[in-house]
């Protein structure tokens, strides 16, 4: 990090100061004015240079030699000097802080959508009605930015489908969510929209309508609310109140209610637990996000996902925080209810052993039916989940043999009796010369989860470029608007350019 003087050095290297000729001209004047005044002559205050250079060979409007000494002060040099102090204290708070921090509503112009190059050509062969449909690819990314796809997908309705892309070019380190794309033919064909300068998302897309959207982002590192009323070609991004954190989980039953889970950290509960987020609380806004409000829980219970049916009725499912229980207390979970908008909560029951996992995720279709993803720790493995008493108690449903090891990262249930769990099993595969132990796979029950069917996916001869065999590995976001209606995203390294798109449609 440079220091003041740097700062300054680079600011007057960046700047071109006056010609020779306006130089000249006002030191002229300056002399002229101070004999006036009755100070010395120039040469009576400025000794030679001991290179033996005349004090004009060298004119630069820097800073005056250190052995010039005024003889007589006066009130206006004075004045002078005191506003060059504060000009540069100026600069240097400006090149300190970064942009000023938002206290009130920013809003875009409308923007138009500009679509992606076509996909390259996909395996076409069908198994289950399922299909890979394209590659999406990051060829004309917002800002070109090589980066592999994201796992942040969000479709309101049968044709329209948004993502939130990661645009990291890191193969580790944090995400950068900072692309957003959308498609208007059941993921068949992409566009790119344009965000706000210095948005990154940090909660997955809720749309309270087809158009009207909402998601949890930082603005130049500043948490925010930001939403769009028609479909990303315009934004409005809404200051958090201070406090409260980021948020990372998000649902909105309408396009004005929405309640959030908000990390006042923005940290993970411990090492090895990314997905798992501590300190959280509730944030919840009826009007848009004009306002917030925002309810804490007790030391040591984060609640981790977010589902709410409508305006007043919200489940959440949480773990313990090792604040206050032991380590292995971690994947032991709860699951909590509102009835007023996430103002009050009460405790539901899940069946002994069984928590919402690494990756936890809660979906509730009305104030009655409830699905989740759950995780048996014995076995270390994924189960879904059901509540047919709005979260209350819980019912486990163990996948078939013929998903071995079933690892969910996601589900999409459109009715009370039809679901769909997206994730990856210990089947093994061969991509050209690649070698995979597992598979990407989704496993679809039409009896309200009392049995299960696997879908598997084709997988190309050779791995396209700019993406790797594991893309193949697992999916890592499914949607489904309506029974047998589909998309699902692949799993991409980051610093990968693509990530397979599999669609379903009845």
């Amino acid at each position: 990090m440079p220091d003041e003087v740097d700062l300054l050095r680079a600011f007057r290297e960046d700047t071109p100061g006056p010609s020779a000729t306006a130089w000249a001209r006002a030191q002229a004047a300056i002399e002229a004015a101070r004999l006036a005044e009755g100070d010395p002559p120039r040469e009576n205050r400025v000794p030679e240079d001991p290179a033996g250079r005349s004090p004009a060979a060298d004119r630069s409007p820097g800073l005056r030699p250190r052995s010039l000494r005024w003889l007589r002060p006066d009130r206006r040099y004075v004045v002078a000097a005191c506003a060059v102090a504060v000009l540069v204290a100026g600069l240097l708070a400006v090149v300190r802080s970064g942009p000023p921090p938002l206290t009130r509503p920013l809003t875009t112009a409308w923007q138009p959508a500009r679509q992606l190059p076509a996909s390259p050509a996909a395996p076409s062969a069908r198994i289950d009605s399922w299909r890979l449909a394209s590659y999406l690819v990051s060829a004309g990314w917002q800002e070109n930015s090589a980066g592999p796809e994201p796992g942040y997908l969000t479709c309101p309705t049968t044709e329209i489908c948004y993502v939130e892309g990661d645009n990291s070019s890191s193969a580790s380190g944090p995400a950068d969510m900072d692309s957003f794309y959308v498609s208007y033919d059941d993921a068949a064909s992409w566009s790119v929209l344009p965000l706000p300068g210095g948005i990154t998302f940090t909660s997955a897309l809720s749309c309270g309508s087809a158009a009207a959207c909402a998601a949890g982002a930082l603005y130049n590192g500043q948490p925010v609310f930001i939403t769009t009323a028609d479909g990303g070609h315009s934004w409005t991004v809404d200051p958090l109140p201070a406090g409260d954190g980021q948020i990372f989980k998000l649902s909105c039953p309408s396009a004005t209610t929405c309640q959030g889970l908000a990390s006042a950290q923005g940290k993970s509960i411990a090492p090895g637990f990314s997905g798992l987020m501590a300190s959280v609380r509730v944030v919840g806004t009826t009007d848009g996000g004009r306002h917030f409000t925002a309810v804490r829980f007790a030391s040591g219970h984060s609640l981790q996902d977010i589902s709410c049916p409508t305006t007043a009725y919200c489940v959440a499912v949480g773990v313990y925080d090792e604040s206050v229980r032991s380590r292995s207390a971690l994947m032991n979970g709860f699951v909590m209810i509102s009835r007023d908008g996430g103002a009050t909560w009460r405790w539901g029951t899940l069946p002994a052993g069984l928590s919402p996992g690494p990756f936890p995720e809660v979906s509730c279709l009305s104030t009655a039916r409830c699905w989740m993803i759950g995780y048996v720790h014995d076995v270390a493995y994924s189960v879904m989940a059901s509540s047919a008493d709005g979260g209350a108690t819980w019912t486990e449903h163990h996948l078939p043999a013929a998903i071995p090891d079933p690892q969910l990262f996601s589900f999409a249930c459109p009715t009370a009796v039809t679901c769909y769990a997206a994730g990856g099993d210990s089947v093994p595969q061969q991509i050209g010369n690649t070698y995979n132990a597992g598979s990407a796979v989704v496993a679809v029950t039409q009896d309200a989860g009392r049995t299960w069917n696997r879908v598997s996916f084709p997988v190309p001869a050779h791995v396209p470029g700019g993406m790797q065999g594991d893309s193949f590995l697992s999916i890592g976001g499914i949607q489904c608007p309506r029974a047998g209606s589909c998309v699902a995203l692949g799993v991409s390294d980051q610093g990968s350019t693509s990530t397979p798109v599999y669609t379903s449609n009845p």
